[in-house]
């Protein structure tokens, strides 16, 4: 009898995949707990909207900074 292995696509959970996992979770909580309206002012513009938009705007602008740094090294 032969012993076949049913694996399917593996996944390489590093440390630094998880410790990546670990902040969004924490930054996503941030966000969803706080909801109240905010003035933002950068430069010299003015701008009223909920908390929750600023801080995901302000996550996937450092996302999208760490992923193009990230790629410009290799």
């Amino acid at each position: 009898m032969s012993e076949t292995s049913n694996s399917g696509p593996s996944i390489n959970l590093t440390p630094r995949v998880w410790l990546g996992i670990a902040i969004a979770v924490v930054a996503i909580v941030f966000i969803l707990q706080n909801r109240e309206p905010a003035e933002i002012s950068l430069m010299m513009l003015r701008v009223s909207a909920p908390l929750w938009i600023t801080l995901t705007a302000v996550f996937l602008a450092g996302f999208a900074t760490g992923w193009l740094v990230s790629k410009r090294r290799k």
